[in-house]
């Protein structure tokens, strides 16, 4: 009752505000095993009845790590049809590396392209860098509750085309792109990770963008995890006439295959 009272008062206390972001936080691996890993996963759907909608989602994924330096490549797509039309339909690919330079700093660098048809973002294409700070360090090979923390300083160039109208709509800006993340362990099987990310633009700061992600995960094996996740997301100057929030709550299934 203790650990689930704790799950709620974080849910409650820490989902603070994300809308058109990748939280990358939860791509890294875990663990430190060098040498070269793929996974992949693809899921489809059908109703047919008094609900009609066909989907699709899949994605791929490569990691090389050696010692003191971690790279991996990531892509993902999502796709939606329902008896009216389309109704979701986005993907992107991410690349990161990353440099250790000592027990407390880490240096990164990393691109990224997306597009997400529904909020006509034809493409969004962002290079930059920054360094990850570890005042928390990952706990060690012993039971009992442990928490990591991670803060991530740096900033990105970000280009957006998005597909307005009567004219396009695009966007050339540098902003400052910090996040903080915790890691907490010592559930049994069971995990909470928070990632809380701050996206303003340099020149001006009032226009930012502000995310969270608390997701609950269950190790049910080796190689199968699940997990349950709140999303939330703020953009202060949304391009579109849309709202400037999105929250979402999901449920998954995830397959590593080394």
């Amino acid at each position: 009752m203790k650990f689930f009272a704790v799950v709620a008062l974080v849910l409650l206390v820490l989902s603070f505000p994300a809308r058109a972001q990748v939280n990358t936080e939860k791509l890294r691996r875990a663990d430190s095993t060098t040498g070269a890993f793929y996974s992949a996963g693809l899921s489809l759907g059908l109703d047919r009845g008094n609900s009609e909608f066909v989907a699709a989602a899949g994605g791929l994924r490569f990691d090389y790590a050696r010692k003191g330096n971690d790279n991996f490549i990531v892509a993902q797509y999502d796709f939606k049809e329902a008896r009216k039309g389309k109704i979701t339909n986005k993907g992107f690919l991410h690349v990161r590396s990353m440099w250790g330079m000592s027990e407390l700093l880490t240096l990164e660098g990393f691109a990224q392209s997306e597009f997400n048809e529904f909020i006509s973002l034809k493409n969004r294409n962002l290079i930059g860098g920054g360094t990850r700070w570890h005042p928390l360090r990952p706990r060690g090979e012993h039971e009992g509750f442990g928490v990591e923390m991670y803060i991530g300083v740096g900033l990105m160039y970000e280009h957006e085309f998005y597909a307005t109208t009567p004219d396009a709509t695009v966007h050339d800006r540098l902003r400052s792109t910090n996040y903080l993340t915790l890691n907490a362990g010592g559930f049994g099987t069971a995990s909470l990770q928070i990632t809380t990310y701050f996206q303003p633009v340099l020149a001006s700061p009032e226009d930012f963008r502000l995310s969270n992600e608390t997701a609950l995960v269950f190790s049910l094996s080796e190689w199968l995890t699940f997990s349950a996740s709140l999303n939330y997301r703020y953009n202060s100057r949304p391009t579109l006439n849309v709202k400037r929030y999105d929250l979402q709550l999901r449920n998954g299934i995830a397959v590593t295959l080394h």
